[in-house]
Order: structure tokens, then sequence, then C-alpha cells
């Protein structure tokens, strides 16, 4: 882990104080200790798991009041930690599965992604190639994205349920369910093959 700026394990109130109110007025859940940077922060690997120390690990919310960058995915499946984030957040990728999400804007290499379940993922203006929902609470506006609807036939989406299996390569498919195989495609995306099916 490489942070510019020192982390703090503060109280959920303390953290919602110095932020003039802007933790409770995003986050719906109970939350008791934050991760708390003041500044910049730069993070080798995957995050969350580049946060296993110091003090990552149990905490239920990361709040940065300046950029975030993160040299691989921002992958944020479980109910915590939440991420919060004033700055600008960088990475290859963000994916929000039962995690509350609320950054500003971003560029992420390959996709955004949100998975089910119960968190939400919102964002400012969003760089990225791929916008793929599995009926997730996802909040984001990115301009010039393939969006790809992996749950059902959204007129929103580019890419639906209905015609996935014929547009990307078999690959990147689940055969089953006719939606994309996330890790898959990211996979795909990393080594420079192509995921769109041209025939």
């Amino acid at each position: 882990m490489n942070t510019s700026a020192s982390p703090e394990r503060i109280s959920f109130a303390e953290a919602d104080a110095r932020l003039d109110g802007s933790l409770s007025v995003c986050f719906q859940g109970d939350y008791d200790t934050v991760l708390f940077f003041d500044g910049d922060v730069v993070l080798s690997g995957d995050f969350p798991r580049s946060l296993a120390e110091p003090g990552g690990q149990g905490t239920d919310i990361v709040a940065i009041t300046g950029d975030l960058t993160v040299s691989g995915r921002i992958a944020l499946y479980d109910t915590i930690p939440g991420l919060y984030v004033e700055g600008t957040t960088r990475a290859e990728t963000l994916e929000g599965g039962d995690a509350e999400i609320y950054i500003q804007d971003g560029v992420f290499t390959h996709l955004v992604y949100g998975y089910y379940n119960h968190g939400i993922l919102e964002a400012g203006r969003v760089e990225t190639p791929w916008v793929i929902n599995s009926d997730h609470d996802l909040r984001i506006t990115a301009p010039g994205a393939r969006r790809v609807d992996n749950h059902g036939s959204s007129s929103d989406a580019e890419f639906t349920r209905d015609d996935i299996p014929e547009r990307f390569v078999p690959e990147v498919v689940d055969p089953d369910r006719g939606s994309i195989l996330v890790e898959r495609f990211l996979d795909r995306l990393r080594a420079g093959l192509p995921v769109r099916s041209w025939s």
C-alpha cells in the first residue's frame, strides 16, 4: 500500500462532521467506523485488499477528501467497506455489489459494473469504455461508454440479454443465462483481445 495522506480511524459522526455532513446525506446504512484520508490516496493492487494495513480491515467506510488512484480494480461486493471520494477516482475498474459507493468523477480503464444486491454505486461523470449493469442501483453518467444490461432488456442499454449471445464472443458469454461473464470479459480486455462478435 502506498498512500500520500495518512489514514485516521475515526467514528462515523466525526468523519461526517469533518465532511460537513456529506456522509450522512449519502449513506443509507448504519455505520460506526471510518478510515479517513485527508488528501490524495495512491494504492498498489486491488481495492479494498490494498487496505489490509494500516487498519483497513473491519472498517465500515473509507472516506477520502482528495483523489483516489488504484493501480488495480476497485471491487466492493461485500457490505463493508463502503467508499466515499471527494476528488477524482482512477482504477482499472469500478465494481459494486452490496457496498454503498459514492464518488465524484472517475476514470476506469476497462469497465464499471453493478452487480445485483442491495448496494448503491453513484458517481459523477465517468470515463470508461464499458458499463455493465446486472439489476444494480447504478447511478452514473458515462458519455461514450457502451452500456450492457446484463439482467434484462433496458431500452437505455446498447446490449441486452436479448442479443448478448449473438453480439459477444462465446468466451465471455454464459450460454445458459445469455449474460456476460464479467471476469472473463475483463480478462480479455486486459489481454487486448476482442470481446465483441463481428460476424
